[in-house]
């Protein structure tokens, strides 16, 4: 099997149906699909029994396994989820949110992949705020900048389950388990491949977005946890030269866009030991 989907739910109903449709319409079936359930009580149970005894009487049922009980958070259903998983992949499109179209999956793996992680692109969406609707565009190659200012949502990623299996997501972190892993992967030199598909609708208005202040303190704990001593000092003389002029900021584009301005670095940071480093962490994919 290709692909393994997993779904987390608790107490969003509508949320849960809107991914239900979107899953069950793919033009391309060779998937399964974990629905986890932390326990809800508003209908979210009897609209998961209900959709899993249509499935087993159609001729195409991708429903493997799902359960409703109490967990302990987004990443501990995740990881319940991660466990059930037979595909090669996994994809973890939780309720609220859902595949472009009908044909995404198709698309996506239309032709064989090797790739650890494959990602796409997502169109970011606000049921409160039309003017935040856009589509977020992923760069490629990826490089470290990438990671350190920005993330991929993991709605438009496709991970390879061995990847993932051994030790799933840090539930130790409540917000940014998914941005933690990709982190610790791409130090572990994983592959990327980039599709220039829209992947999936992505709601803004989830818990992740309800409180900036913690998702940003607990991406710097993971920073501090995840990147080497060595590094995270660069980056640390970086930003404080950022404090001083738009000299810095043009710097700072640059190395965003994967580029290099040597004569800017030895000018205005003074960096001649530590332009090699720069450079491999910038073209390290």
């Amino acid at each position: 099997m290709t692909l393994s989907i997993i779904t987390i739910n608790y107490n969003n109903l509508e949320g849960l149906r809107r991914t239900i449709n979107s899953v069950i319409s793919q033009t391309w079936h060779d998937f399964e699909w974990i629905i986890i359930d932390g326990g809800s009580t508003d209908g979210s149970k009897e609209l998961i029994e209900d959709t899993a005894n249509k499935l087993a009487a159609s001729d195409f049922n991708p429903l493997s396994y799902w359960c409703s009980e109490p967990d302990n958070g987004i990443y501990n259903a995740m990881n319940k989820g991660i466990k059930h998983c037979n595909g090669e992949y996994i994809n973890c499109m939780n309720s609220g949110d859902e595949l472009y179209e009908t044909t995404t999956l198709e698309k996506c793996f239309a032709t064989k992949h090797s790739a650890d992680i494959l990602y796409g692109n997502a169109f970011l969406y606000s049921e409160f705020d039309e003017k935040k609707n856009k589509i977020d565009k992923f760069p490629f190659p990826i490089n470290f900048y990438n990671f350190y200012f920005g993330n991929i949502c993991h709605q438009a990623m496709f991970v390879k389950t061995n990847a993932l299996k051994d030790t799933g997501f840090n539930e130790e972190y409540t917000l940014c388990a998914d941005y933690a892993k990709w982190l610790e992967m791409y130090f572990k030199n994983t592959s990327f491949e980039y599709m220039d598909l829209i992947i999936c609708n992505f709601s803004l208005d989830g818990k992740s977005n309800e409180n900036i202040s913690n998702v940003l303190r607990e991406r710097e704990k993971i920073q501090k946890e995840i990147i080497p001593t060595s590094i995270l000092s660069i980056i640390k003389e970086l930003d404080e030269y950022h404090t001083y002029g738009s000299d810095i900021l043009q710097i700072k584009n640059i190395l965003r866009n994967g580029g290099f301005t040597f004569l800017f670095l030895k000018l205005f940071l003074n960096f001649e030991k530590k332009i090699g480093k720069i450079k491999s962490l910038i073209h390290h994919k």
